[in-house]
């Protein structure tokens, strides 16, 4: 289509550098083995396991040797074993297990903490992946995958069996292939783009079966799970046996689902650290709604949840699925160019599934357009129901002095400050902070304000007021967890937090009340955000066949993303897209590492960041503030940018500066931030 597409990069060897930090786990040039005091050296070859300690830090950057004693003799790659390491006993995963003759006497292990291994081979290698990748100690990585408990019984293993009727995906354009790749044993990555409304749950039961015919394992990940997930419960229906690893499990199911998958259970699903579950036979992972910026983990280390599949599939010869009804950029360009397989529904059946969507120019002076205000009293007659969607929640987004036209700002980090709790408190959207509402502008005294910008919470109090007779909810943050019956509400007022899938009730009309926000973030990524947020409302609000209807109020309908949206084309967003991202050197044609150094020493960490990437042949943008966010550190903190053809590389090049950070000072390295 005459879009351009980004070099592939040449594969790179690791480089080891000595004296510039720890070696990793993938580093054969291994220390001296640890020795016991007072016992004498093997006269002869013993068997000797290398183990990671689970201790997250730096300074704990690679394997130690340990003596197998005979009563261990099965002990095998991937097992979770207990260890002395600095004076205590600890936890570490056994990297490998082979007869040496030590030179010095070693400390044995002290026992297996569980039978089955919770890191085969095969994992092992993606744990090096991901430690390398994204800048982590090896023992932080080890222990995701570790289950929150050991001790208990989990049900034996079974295989894949039964499963939905394969008469959804055959439908689509390329679904034959993808069948048939899963089928036949092959390997590779695919993007698997749903048509709107479709059942979710027994397309990838297909893809699950399939997987069982072919003798092998399968996952499933959702994004998020903390409202339910309509996928898991419909797989559950479909395969009784689906073994659930994700957080809405107690500690102690999720324990027993993760140890079954480990003795070799078949089907496995849950959230984004399910892309680790111990599945030794692997055949099938599927990641649904692959966009969602919940794949991305917060916490060290912070993987991305579809590269870590993508590299696992490659490891285990198995086939990756990234599917989504919108799916995000990268995935896009990859299945456009050829990289990966592709299978998509037709245009007339995307056509058929789209609702009536309207353009409305925004109201001067009010939250809802004259013509939504009647499509919305028509609704209502039919006795149907309404959705109404604003971006902010609280009661007014500004509060500006009427005398001195200034507005109110927070006090931490001088962000304007919005009015909530029925304009009795106000509060900072960027940190957080909250106090009751002062009684005169702090400038000048003055006691009038006025209040710009309507929140959930106002916008549901003229709601009442326009529509007296209809029943009104309202779901935002402030509200979520209080008991409510949203279903009986004749109209449906929230924020983004009350569309997810789980617990959105059904309606007829959905009307987004400033698109603008969306479109005009300061982010790279706001016209992706919004082109997928808008088909979610789509999606939420019905094909027109059955009446459905959304109403976008914006100031800019010429837009490729309302547009996209508009004519339900996927590939007419993503080609006016791709040039701007190319130009700017924006994903994918790069890809993103963000160091952020807080502390006395931030200044010299991110020049040795900056230079280090530099040399690395890396674009360095910065370093700038970071963005405010709690406390002083956060707000005292610097960034930088960094764009280069190989992340992987790069960051493996910063791992002596990590591991060097003074005491005082702290440097982060976020590989692919979202």
């Amino acid at each position: 289509m005459g879009l351009p597409e980004p070099p592939a990069a040449s594969p790179r060897r690791p480089r080891l550098t000595a004296g510039r930090g720890p070696s990793t786990i993938a580093d054969p040039s291994l220390p001296e083995p640890s020795a016991a005091p007072g016992e004498p050296a093997a006269s002869g070859p013993i068997l000797v396991a290398r183990v990671v300690p689970l201790v997250p830090v730096w300074r704990v950057d690679k394997p130690f040797s340990y003596s197998v004693p005979e009563t261990l003799a099965d002990l095998a790659p991937g097992n979770l074993v207990r260890v002395r390491f600095g004076g205590r006993s600890v936890r570490g995963i056994v990297i490998s297990v082979a007869p040496e003759c030590p030179r010095l006497p070693l400390e044995p292990v002290l026992g297996a903490v569980v039978g089955p291994p919770l890191a085969p081979p095969p994992l092992l290698q993606l744990i090096r992946w991901t430690t390398r990748r994204y800048a982590a100690p090896p023992g932080r990585t080890l222990r995701r995958v570790v289950p929150p408990r050991v001790r208990v019984e989990p049900l034996p293993p079974c295989a894949i069996s039964g499963g939905p009727p394969g008469e959804r995906l055959p439908t689509y354009k390329g679904g034959d292939g993808l069948i048939a790749a899963i089928e036949r044993g092959l390997t590779g990555t695919w993007a698997l783009r749903w048509r709107s409304g479709e059942d979710r749950a027994a397309a990838i039961g297909e893809l699950v079966a399939a997987a069982g015919r072919a003798g092998g394992a399968a996952l499933v990940c959702v994004p998020e799970v903390r409202y339910g997930s309509s996928v898991l419960e419909g797989l559950h229906g479909h395969f009784p046996e689906l073994a659930r690893v994700d957080s809405a499990m107690g500690a102690g199911d999720r324990s027993r689902s993760w140890l079954r998958l480990a003795s070799g259970h078949a089907l496995g699903g849950g959230g984004r650290a399910a892309v680790l579950a111990p599945t030794p036979s692997l055949r099938l992972i599927v990641l649904d709604e692959e966009h969602h910026r919940t794949y991305k983990e917060d916490r060290s280390p912070a993987y991305d949840s579809r590269r870590v599949a993508v590299e696992r599939a490659r490891l285990q010869e198995a086939v990756c699925v990234l599917a989504s009804s919108c799916p995000s950029v990268e995935v896009g360009a990859q299945a456009l160019w050829g990289r990966i397989g592709s299978a998509a529904p037709s245009r007339e059946a995307s056509r058929a599934a789209r609702p009536i969507i309207e353009l409305l120019g925004r109201p001067e002076g009010g939250a809802l357009a004259t013509d939504l205000h009647h499509r919305i009293n028509d609704t209502l007659r039919r006795g149907a129901r309404v959705a109404l969607l604003t971006t902010s929640r609280g009661y007014a987004r500004t509060i500006w002095c009427a005398m001195c036209r200034r507005s109110l700002r927070c006090p931490r980090c001088e962000a304007g400050v919005a009015s909530q709790q029925g304009r009795a408190e106000v509060a900072c959207p960027r940190c957080g902070w909250s106090a009751s509402a002062p009684a005169a502008c702090p400038s000048c005294g003055a006691d009038d304000f006025r209040l710009l910008g309507a929140g959930s919470e106002r916008l549901a109090e003229q709601v009442r007021l326009s529509f007296p007779r209809a029943a009104v909810a309202r779901i935002d943050p402030d509200v979520i967890e209080e008991p409510r019956d949203a279903l009986a509400a004749d109209i449906y007022v929230t924020t983004w937090i009350g569309t997810k899938a789980a617990i959105r009730p059904p309606v007829e009309l959905v009307g987004v009340l400033d698109a603008d926000a969306l479109i005009r973030r300061p982010h790279w990524r706001a016209a992706e955000s919004a082109y997928q947020a808008l088909s979610e409302m789509a999606e939420w609000a019905g094909p027109a066949s059955e009446g459905g209807r959304l109403v976008i109020q914006c100031s800019e309908p010429g837009h490729h993303a309302l547009q996209g949206v508009a004519r339900a084309d996927y590939g007419y967003f993503l080609e006016r897209e791709l040039p701007g991202r190319a130009e700017l050197l924006y994903p994918p044609y790069r890809e993103l590492i963000k160091a952020t150094a807080s502390g006395p020493a931030r200044s010299e960490l991110l020049d040795a960041v900056g230079e280090t990437c530099r040399r690395a042949g890396a674009l360095v943008l910065g370093p700038i503030p970071s963005a405010p966010n709690r406390g002083r550190e956060a707000r005292e903190a610097l960034e930088l940018l960094v764009k280069c053809a190989d992340a992987g590389e790069v960051a493996a090049e910063l791992r002596g500066i990590l591991a060097s950070v003074p005491s005082g000072s702290r440097l982060g390295v976020d590989v692919d931030p979202r």
